[in-house]
């Protein structure tokens, strides 16, 4: 192969995204669907909910996508490194979507409950070019990942978590990500690829309304729409009591679009540490290999989820 074609093929990027598959999870992978080039894979970890539902959310969203020939789906981790699990079924429902589910065509749940399991370890790891992962949950399985496809393929790690200069979500100074497995969030950080942290510092500024997801479900004939929209009312029910507003922030979401568009937005390079109870710190360092984002074209953030919903 001449170095020309080396070359051209090292910048092609591949996405492999790592979920635990609750309701703004589901609107990510949309938002991934529509937007990014070349998804690898879907590999599910526990979180939002046990591994178990997780996994079988992922493959009711590829069959619903159209991508059940291209998109592989990996079960991961459905415990943390070296804690309890945890999960978010207050906010997410039983069935990580809000209830959603029981709306489902029973042929279709009844399919997807026979395909056999593929596990994390099954990825394909010969990808041509550079490979960015997107963790959106806990981040247990991202060091294996980033092992099996070989730490020089690894163009960045995306990952929403942590909470820097705003309060947590999970308590009043970890967010549900980094709490869930603070160990492996730490082991990430070290591995030394780059990292890019999506926090709820900028997560919390960008909010979707129910009136746009009320009409997406309304008026899209997509596949997807209805359970979307059935699993976000739910979800910003949850919202509207907790934060007092009538929507939700779509945390992962906004992960996608950092991975997919990072010139959008402003960072800020610097040691990030985590305790045990996962809180993050953040110490300034211009050469280092972790940045956070901060803030940046915002509005792009908001009407690219907003039109990708008006569809």
């Amino acid at each position: 192969m001449s170095k020309s074609v080396q070359r051209a093929q090292n910048t092609v990027t591949s996405y492999h995204i790592d979920t635990d598959m609750g309701v703004d999870d589901g609107l990510a992978l949309m938002v991934a669907n529509a937007l990014l080039p070349d998804i690898t894979a879907i590999s599910c970890v526990f979180g939002n909910v046990p591994l178990k539902t997780a996994f079988r959310n992922a493959l009711l969203f590829r069959e619903l996508l159209g991508r059940s020939d291209r998109w592989r789906v990996l079960s991961g981790a459905d415990h943390a490194t070296n804690r309890e699990q945890q999960n978010a079924r207050e906010v997410h429902g039983d069935d990580g979507l809000g209830g959603a589910t029981k709306n489902i065509d029973p042929i279709l749940l009844k399919k997807i409950a026979n395909i056999n399991t593929s596990r994390l370890e099954d990825a394909n790891k010969e990808i041509a070019g550079l490979v960015t992962v997107i963790g959106i949950g806990p981040a247990t399985n991202i060091p294996k990942i980033v092992a099996l496809y070989g730490q020089s393929n690894i163009k960045r790690v995306v990952l929403m978590s942590g909470s820097f200069f705003d309060v947590g979500n999970i308590t009043q100074t970890a967010e549900f990500n980094a709490f869930s497995d603070p160990d492996a969030l730490r082991d990430t950080i070290n591995i030394g690829v780059p990292v890019t942290m999506v926090p709820l510092d900028i997560c919390r500024k960008i909010q979707l309304s129910r009136v746009i997801m009320k009409n997406y479900g309304c008026n899209s004939r997509a596949p997807i729409a209805k359970l979307l929209m059935d699993a976000h009312m739910s979800y910003m029910d949850f919202y509207q009591n907790v934060e007092g507003i009538d929507g939700c922030f779509p945390h992962d979401s906004v992960a996608v679009l950092a991975a997919f568009r990072p010139e959008h937005f402003f960072s800020l390079r610097g040691r990030v540490t985590i305790d045990h109870a996962g809180q993050t710190v953040f110490d300034r360092d211009d050469n280092s290999h972790v940045e956070i984002f901060t803030g940046g074209n915002l509005k792009w953030v908001r009407e690219t989820i907003n039109n990708l919903l008006s569809c």
